[in-house]
């Protein structure tokens, strides 16, 4: 595997590239809690919220995107009339997801091409895009393509 890529500026963003041409194959959701025998859970860090995406994508390979901190993570899976392919996605940091007395950056991430930014994670009118919000990301490479495949 590829060592982890952090995405911490626009230039990052780019170095990633738009994914086009490619799907999600899983994700993976850690909420950092527990339960124990006498019922009660376990309050946990924010750093402990992680999601894992695994995106085959046509044109390099496996990539995995590892979000932690996450605040909003809507997973949108099979519906009718849409396709999982990824044809526009979009990654961009916003500051004003949190209120507006705070300026938190946070990183946002959808499999699809145009969403509203005024209800991110409320969405859900069948739209079929994945949307998850978090404080960081990174991401490698889990098998990239070979000249002869790609």
């Amino acid at each position: 595997m590829q060592e982890w890529n952090e995405i911490d500026t626009d230039a990052d963003i780019e170095k990633l590239g738009s994914l086009h041409d490619s799907v999600i194959v899983s994700v993976e959701y850690h909420s950092g809690c527990a339960g124990n025998r006498s019922g009660l859970t376990c309050w946990t860090e924010k750093d402990q919220h992680t999601a894992s995406v695994i995106i085959d994508h046509s044109w390099t390979g496996r990539i995995e995107l590892l979000f932690t901190g996450v605040r909003c993570c809507v997973i949108s899976g099979f519906t009718e009339n849409y396709t999982k392919e990824i044809y526009g996605c979009n990654l961009f940091f916003r500051t004003d997801l949190l209120g507006k007395t705070r300026d938190d950056r946070l990183i946002v991430w959808t499999d699809g091409g145009d969403i509203s930014l005024e209800n991110l994670c409320t969405n859900l009118n069948g739209n079929g895009q994945t949307v998850i919000i978090a404080e960081r990301l990174k991401w490698r490479y889990i098998e990239k393509f070979d000249e002869c495949r790609g």
